[in-house]
């Protein structure tokens, strides 16, 4: 097995960590909220037998940097973009999971020289519908925190002191489907690294700026992807209304749902999941 390494650098203006592991052409994953390079750990170790694998923290979370601002797409893959160069990525295979896909989609569709192929899991992308997701349309909706978090200032105050409880019952809300996804272990992983008040703030951020980040994939949509795209959902989550918002992006791509399976599918169904990204990598290879 290709041990992992933890790196650390400054990446433009922003103090970066990422892991990596294998060797190979790279592969890239971007993780989702509320969690960090961790929730990869069962994907890693597979992708290294055969690439080059980088997992970073993404802007304002995990090990990376917290700055005052930059918390949209753009700003968020041009940080990839940049850590790429960086490691010396020439041509990479992208992978992102919840913010991680739209985040993923830009890098793809503003930065088409470096890009070959793009899988996209799990994520409500704003700019393809997913922006809609901040409405409520029934009386309980298992999103609510969307326009919860993306309320100015208010979520900050609430959530002061009370950081750990929110974290820990938004992870374990989301392992739902599956309950023995995640240990007590995994679980407070993510606690650890979001139970600040300045974590509350980055992750605020985000969810604030959605339409900001939905104007600026309307912009790198103009031209439809033409690389490979996977998008995979879980039945019990997004389902085909995920795979709808990646073709609305790329129709050619190709969709699929797992049954039964919930948000944090990288998680969930981590073998299923390795056998669909290995596959369709080496398909992409050709």
């Amino acid at each position: 097995m290709s041990a992992l390494k933890h790196e650390y650098g400054s990446v433009g203006d922003l103090r970066m960590h990422w892991v990596t592991a294998g060797a190979g052409d790279p592969v890239v994953l971007l993780h989702g909220w509320p969690q960090t390079w961790y929730e990869w750990r069962h994907l890693i170790p597979v992708l290294a037998e055969k690439y080059y694998v980088i997992a970073p923290d993404l802007r304002g979370w995990g090990e990376t940097e917290r700055p005052a601002s930059g918390f949209d797409v753009a700003t968020a893959a041009a940080d990839i973009a940049r850590l790429l160069a960086d490691v010396g990525a020439e041509v990479v295979h992208v992978i992102g999971h919840d913010w991680g896909t739209p985040i993923g989609y830009h890098l793809s569709a503003t930065e088409r020289h470096l890009v070959r192929s793009f899988i996209a899991l799990e994520a409500s992308i704003p700019g393809a519908g997913g922006e809609n997701l901040l409405n409520f349309s029934h009386a309980w909706n298992p999103l609510w925190f969307f326009p919860f978090l993306a309320t100015p200032g208010l979520p900050e105050q609430l959530l002061s002191g009370k950081q750990e409880v929110f974290f820990h019952w938004i992870v374990e809300q989301m392992a739902r489907s599956t309950p023995d996804a995640l240990t007590p272990e995994d679980i407070a992983v993510y606690v650890r690294a979001y139970g600040d008040d300045d974590a509350v703030r980055t992750s605020c951020a985000y969810y604030a700026n959605t339409w900001i980040s939905a104007e600026q994939i309307r912009r790198a949509a103009a031209s439809p992807l033409t690389i490979p795209v996977l998008a995979v959902a879980g039945e019990r989550s997004l389902g085909h209304n995920m795979v709808d918002f990646v073709r609305h992006l790329a129709p050619d791509a190709e969709g699929i749902v797992l049954p039964g399976c919930g948000h944090l599918l990288p998680e969930e169904r981590p073998a299923e999941l390795a056998e669909l990204v290995t596959t369709f990598l080496a398909e992409a290879q050709r």
